[in-house]
């Protein structure tokens, strides 16, 4: 039933009554005509606007609101009222809103189309989403933090290793260093070996920075950021991480990632992330295998044609069955030390990408943990 029909059935709902009832809603509610003259404008209005009504009353309802969303308010209206297709009449809208004062707020504006003294207005529920926002601005904050120390978690893991993999080229830097020094002093006559030493150092140095290139863009914190990925890149460039930590636990590593795969829409460092946190579960799987069980495999390929894959192949001992339900919840661990997030992190990780983390019993033995992600074209 709509308020005209009202003022026939009860002639002493009058204005003044509509105001106090209007006024008793803790949310803002404005009634407008269709030029966008505000008619109505209760106290939650005026307290999140800043305009008493009285000052309201009479404006265009494009003082409430800045460039873009004014203009387009505007033209949602016209059009709606020229063809019924409804841009946001009936529909809610995140919009901006602006204060008296010129100060900016997100709001929720839902509008309908009523009956109002006989003639056709519009009513206005506004709700201010500051707080909501700020509240998703603190869960993403909390969430950056956390994947960002996971990751400084797992570079901690791998400290041993990077330290030994660093170490190499510095060794032979000292010692090209060494030889350049003995051959300078020993005579002229020695230039062209003193270049050659001179090159090796040139060599050994830019493989320590690219050891700390790596690894300093994998540990740093970054926004989240979708972006059009190649999985095969997104692997590649995580390479020498994941075979120095190979390396430094006597681990065969194979890496094969089919090329021409279809490209993911995702952040790259936090798939990174999940797949070196797998690699590394998988060597910690193997550590007391015989040297030849100590194979790890990762395999990315295209699962159909709505997703890829990426198979993370261990010849450990599986994964016993009285803690498989328990294997993604937030700080469980069977390893002697870390906190137990890793998986729990990547699952959250991949789910917020579309896909899924699982894993499998070999047939031979072994876990495979497999990653699926969602391809741009699906």
């Amino acid at each position: 039933m709509n308020l005209k029909a009202r003022h026939k059935e009860y002639p002493e709902f009058d204005v003044t009554a509509q105001d106090a009832i209007m006024d008793a809603f803790i949310e803002a509610i404005i009634v407008m005509d269709t030029d966008g003259s505000i008619e109505r404008f209760n106290e939650a209005a005026e307290n999140m606007f800043g305009y008493t009504a009285g000052e309201a009353i009479g404006q265009d309802i494009s003082i409430l609101m800045p460039d873009p969303d004014r203009s387009n308010h505007h033209r949602y209206v016209e059009r709606y009222l020229a063809t019924r297709e409804a841009r946001i009449i009936g529909i809610g809208r995140e919009m901006t809103a602006r204060r008296k004062d010129g100060t900016m707020f997100p709001m929720h504006l839902a509008v309908g189309e009523v009956g109002w003294h006989g003639k056709v207005s519009f009513i206005g529920l506004i709700r201010n989403l500051t707080d909501d926002k700020l509240a998703e601005e603190r869960r993403l904050r909390q969430h950056t933090d956390m994947i960002t120390a996971s990751r400084l978690a797992t570079m901690g893991e791998m400290a041993a290793a990077m330290a030994h993999e660093i170490n190499q080229p510095l060794a032979a830097i000292a010692n090209y260093a060494s030889a350049a020094e003995r051959l300078l002093n020993a005579g002229p006559e020695n230039t062209e070996d003193v270049q050659g030493a001179l090159a090796s150092v040139k060599t050994q140095a830019h493989r320590a920075g690219e050891i700390i290139r790596t690894l300093r863009s994998f540990v740093k914190p970054q926004v989240a950021s979708l972006e059009v990925q190649d999985l095969k890149s997104v692997v590649e460039d995580i390479r020498s991480l994941a075979e120095l930590d190979a390396r430094a636990n006597n681990i065969q590593l194979t890496i094969d990632v089919a090329s021409g795969l279809p490209e993911i829409i995702a952040d790259g460092l936090q798939i990174q992330q999940v797949i070196l946190n797998l690699l590394r579960n998988g060597i910690d799987a193997m550590l007391d295998c015989g040297p030849d069980d100590r194979r790890l495999e990762l395999h990315g390929y295209i699962s159909s044609p709505e997703e890829v894959r990426v198979d993370v192949i261990d010849r450990g001992h599986g994964i016993p069955q009285a803690v498989r339900d328990s294997l993604f919840n937030p700080f469980f661990t069977t390893k002697t030390s870390g906190m137990g997030m890793g998986l729990a992190i990547s699952q959250t990780i991949v789910k917020s990408h579309g896909g899924k983390l699982g894993f499998e019993d070999n047939p031979g033995g072994g876990t495979t943990f497999y990653v699926t992600l969602p391809t741009k074209v699906a």
